[in-house]
């Protein structure tokens, strides 16, 4: 049995081999191990120990499809936002009949027809293609009955996720080709709502604390920011006053009319108390900034603001 020693890869096309385990050609002197692990391999990716897919890979690739039914929901949100003649709407929309590449699957998977048969359909990512064809593959293998509903994603995914363990192990159909291309729709999803075009992000909401998302109205007037947690919306002038309160909440140091309005301590107090080297500052951009530290430890001690620890 090696199922309890270490293997590794030892190149394209060649077997896995067992680290300090050797052949009866082998030499020794440079050769960590070069035996061929006889055990069964993960047949996703290749290196864990498994009569079939290895449980890793099975929760991968069953994250793959939960994933691909919840970003399927975005899309009507993103066509909304994008307009019809994007991506998104080609995926929301109707899928190619995949009943009939359901059908040459099954054959090529059971020798009948050639394996290159399909080459030409390579690279089909429409979800319900992709879910729908693995559908009745797996169906037509597993000798299950073919729905009487009409197929959706929320039924494919359904089916498929309650299949998923025995499906790992079925060695008669390609468990690595249905993992893979649930990896490829799962990116190509990902792509179209997340990487089809930059977002710009700003400031914290200054509800929730969520970064906010620039949105571009039909006009200057309508064009702000909006926040992906609570879906409040805000004008540029609101946006605006926002990243001028972060700034004031977060800096280290500040102008002294940013200061008043921080602490509640007058300009001019701030000025006077520079001059008398009790809160430091300097010169930052051509202006003059006050130390925020100084100026609230100063404040404290004079009663002018409140203790923080005693706000604590």
């Amino acid at each position: 049995m090696t199922a309890n020693m270490h293997c590794k890869y030892a190149g394209s096309g060649r077997p896995r081999v067992l680290v300090g385990r050797h052949t009866d050609e082998c030499a020794y002197d440079t050769c960590s191990g070069c035996q061929p692990c006889e055990d069964g391999h993960c047949v996703v990716c290749g290196m864990t120990h498994a009569d079939g897919a290895c449980a890793e890979c099975v929760a991968s690739t069953r994250d793959d499809l939960r994933s691909i039914a919840t970003l399927c929901d975005s899309l009507p949100e993103e066509v909304e936002h994008r307009g019809i003649n994007g991506e998104a709407m080609v995926l929301l929309g109707p899928a190619a009949d995949p009943e009939a590449r359901g059908h040459l699957e099954a054959s090529i998977a059971a020798g009948r027809v050639p394996a290159d048969y399909l080459d030409v359909a390579d690279g089909e990512q429409h979800p319900l293609f992709v879910l729908g064809t693995w559908d009745m593959t797996w169906r037509d293998a597993l000798e299950h009955e073919e729905p009487t509903e009409r197929l959706t994603i929320a039924t494919a995914t359904d089916y498929l996720d309650r299949q998923m363990t025995y499906m790992a192990g079925y060695e008669h159909a390609p468990f690595e080709d249905f993992a893979r291309d649930l990896r490829e729709c799962r990116s190509q999803l990902e792509r179209v709502l997340h990487d089809g075009e930059q977002r710009d992000v700003g400031a914290p909401c200054m509800g929730c604390g969520a970064t906010l998302e620039r949105v571009w109205g039909d006009d200057e007037a309508s064009d702000g920011w909006k926040c992906p947690r609570c879906r409040e919306r805000s004008t540029e002038a609101q946006y605006r006053f926002a990243v001028m309160d972060l700034h004031r909440r977060s800096a280290t140091h500040l102008t002294d009319r940013e200061m008043q309005e921080r602490t509640g301590i007058k300009a001019g107090t701030i000025r006077e108390w520079a001059r008398r080297a009790l809160i430091g500052r300097k010169r930052d951009s051509g202006r003059v900034v006050y130390c925020v530290e100084d100026v609230e430890r100063v404040g404290e001690d004079k009663g002018m603001i409140p203790s923080r620890e005693a706000s604590a």
